[in-house]
C-alpha cells in the first residue's frame, strides 16, 4: 500500500526566541520531512515576521535562529513568506531578510492553505 504524503504549511506569529516557537518549529520540520511529507511554506505574521531578520543580534550564548531558519529552508527547499503589511509596520527591509525569504500578502498564505493538508500556527496571533 502506497503512503499518502500529508502537505503541510506553518504560521509563525510570535517573535524569534518567545516560547521557543521556532525551535518547535524546525524541530516538528525535520520529523515531518523524515516520514516523508512535505512542507510547502512557513508564513510569518504578526510580530513573527522579526524572525526573518537575520541581523538579530544573538550573541555568542545564543542559537542562531535566523541562520537555522536560512538552512532549514534551503536545505528542504521550503519557501519562507512574511506579511508585507507586517513588515511595513515593523520598517525592516528586503536587505536584513534572510536569503530566500520573502514579503507577500494574506492572498500568498490563503494559496499555500489551499494548497496543504494541514495548517500549524505557531504563537497566539498577530
Amino acid at each position: 500500500m502506497k503512503k499518502i504524503m500529508v502537505v503541510f504549511t506553518f504560521v509563525v506569529c510570535v517573535e524569534p526566541y518567545k516560547f521557543e516557537a521556532v525551535d518547535t518549529l524546525l524541530n516538528l520540520g525535520e520529523a515531518i520531512i523524515k516520514k516523508g511529507h512535505q512542507i510547502l511554506g512557513i508564513f510569518f505574521y504578526g510580530s513573527g515576521v522579526y524572525n526573518i531578520n537575520k541581523d538579530i543580534n544573538v550573541g555568542s550564548s545564543m542559537r542562531n535562529l535566523p541562520k537555522r531558519l536560512e538552512e532549514f529552508i534551503n536545505v528542504h527547499t521550503i519557501g519562507l513568506s512574511a506579511c508585507s503589511t507586517w513588515i511595513n509596520f515593523t520598517g525592516l527591509k528586503n536587505e536584513v531578510f534572510i536569503p530566500g525569504a520573502c514579503q507577500v500578502g494574506l492572498g500568498g498564505l490563503s494559496e499555500w492553505m489551499a494548497q496543504s493538508d494541514r495548517v500549524i500556527f505557531f504563537g497566539a496571533g498577530g
